[in-house]
């Protein structure tokens, strides 16, 4: 089991994950109220190698239908961070 697979079996039956396991290998933590944490740049990638899509339409999609859906679930939705570039 991976750890990322770990971290999804840890997770309250009630929190809001992704319906696409293959973003369980994006789940980078929780948070103390037991949110799905998923880094959106591991998502980008698993569409770029499952569909083999660029990155410019994996993020394109990934905002349109994961991003945007954000503010119409409740307070266990997942949070999507991303990682600043800059700083690396």
């Amino acid at each position: 089991m991976s750890v990322n697979q770990e971290i999804r079996n840890k997770l309250p039956p009630d929190a809001i994950v992704f319906d696409n396991h293959a973003y369980d290998n994006s789940i980078i933590g929780t948070t103390f109220d037991g949110r799905a944490i998923y880094d959106f740049d591991k998502m980008a990638e698993e569409l770029m190698n499952d569909e083999g899509w660029s990155e410019e339409e994996a993020v394109e999609w990934l905002e349109y239908n994961a991003i945007r859906a954000l503010p119409y679930a409740d307070k266990r939705a997942p949070i999507i961070v991303y990682a600043d570039r800059s700083m690396i």
